[in-house]
């Protein structure tokens, strides 16, 4: 069950993610696109990444070494909160929780490079509401009967896409386009589940005496002929389903410095997102964006990006930079850390992240936080075998 939490902001939230990713590229970085691009703050107009997949800007595909097939599963915003109760309200509460699975493969050849995959967003939210239990007791017929209600209400949220990428390098630019075939499900709703329990006892029971009866109903109760079958009831507000298809195009070009290029050249890209402007269930804003990234030396990255949706008032931007360093070649052992920080609709964030790869074994974690509470922290696990 896909379930959308509309109350975000004011509930208990903690994101636990499992990222499992299967790579076959001998290549002595530590980073896979997403956890790079969650680590710097959201960065990936400019930057780049050795598998880089479906989640950067497409025309970064040709810095692709060998082949990349990864596989990912993420899942965050895991809460279960009680509410107040009120009225007949004997129980109330809430839970959410959000799934993000992927799976991409990625290669250059010659000049191109191509990435195709599929990636899901799955969001979920409900609200548990048990009644009061409603009891009768009939003592002419020595019959008790009991009603309870349990009332979810529900708004599930899921969007799929089918990713198809190609870049193509021209002199020193790099352009690409990303196809995305989007299909989007919306629910909500309320599902009553009622129980019903029914019992009768004999005519040696006396029905004055709480005890006895009591004992009398609970033994009645205890057998499976007595107890009623669960009802369920649907009551749909919302439904709607569409599929579209959206285009993403990127471009990235090298700026040197000096007649020589003594020094490393400065990257800039430009991304234009959901060109098409698709009509969905929930639409994808056209997003255009610009970005710069900078590695001055070997070990250290710097970059920043800039963006504005349609819609939206004012901009948003992502700042990030990454540390690595690698030894022994043959048998590499290799470090990164990675910091960084952005604005999303007048929201501001910070990332921090740190990989650790021993020869062909990657392990990486990333925490993103609007303010600094526990509860509104995102953690990020990455885990990678490359052979």
């Amino acid at each position: 069950m896909w379930i959308h939490n509309s109350v975000r902001g004011h509930c208990f939230t903690t994101i636990l993610v499992l990222w499992t990713l299967v790579a076959f590229i001998p290549s002595s970085s530590t980073a896979n696109e997403m956890l790079r691009i969650a680590g710097m703050g959201g960065t990936r107009i400019a930057t780049s990444a050795d598998d880089a997949g479906i989640f950067g800007n497409p025309a970064s595909l040709v810095s692709v070494k060998h082949h990349n097939i990864a596989l990912g599963f993420t899942a965050e915003n895991l809460h279960w909160t009680e509410l107040p109760k009120q009225n007949r309200d004997q129980f109330v509460a809430e839970t959410n929780i959000d799934l993000y699975p992927s799976i991409y493969y990625s290669h250059v050849f010659g000049e191109w490079g191509v990435s195709a995959g599929y990636t899901a967003t799955l969001t979920n939210f409900a609200n548990f509401t048990v009644s009061a239990t409603r009891a009768d007791y009939d003592i002419n017929a020595r019959r008790f009967t009991a009603e309870t209600d349990l009332i979810t209400d529900y708004s599930l949220f899921r969007e799929e896409r089918w990713v198809l990428a190609l870049s193509r390098r021209v002199a020193e630019s790099v352009v690409g386009a990303r196809l995305k075939w989007v299909g989007q499900d919306v629910n909500t709703g309320a599902v009553v589940s009622t129980l019903n329990l029914a019992a009768r006892h004999g005519p040696d029971v006396d029905a004055h005496a709480p005890e006895q009866l009591i004992e009398a109903i609970t033994e009645e109760l205890q057998f499976g002929d007595r107890v009623r079958d669960i009802i369920h009831e649907e009551q749909p507000t919302f439904e709607r389903t569409a599929k579209r298809l959206e285009l993403d195009i990127g471009l990235q070009h090298e700026v040197w410095f000096g007649e020589d290029r003594t020094y490393p050249p400065l990257q800039v890209g430009v991304l234009f997102e959901n060109v098409l402007r698709a009509n969905l269930v929930e639409p994808l804003p056209f997003r255009l964006g610009a970005g710069v990234a900078y590695a001055p030396l070997e070990w250290i990255l710097v970059a920043a990006d800039l963006w504005r949706n349609t819609g939206q008032s004012g901009a948003s931007f992502a700042v990030g930079t990454e540390l690595h360093k690698t030894w022994n070649r043959t048998s590499p052992i290799s470090v990164a850390l990675r910091l960084g920080a952005g604005r999303v609709d007048s929201v501001l964030h910070f990332s921090a992240g740190a990989g650790l790869r021993l020869g062909t074994t990657y392990l990486e974690y990333t925490v993103g936080f609007g303010s600094f509470t526990y509860a509104s922290n995102r953690h990020l696990f990455a885990f990678t075998l490359k052979f």
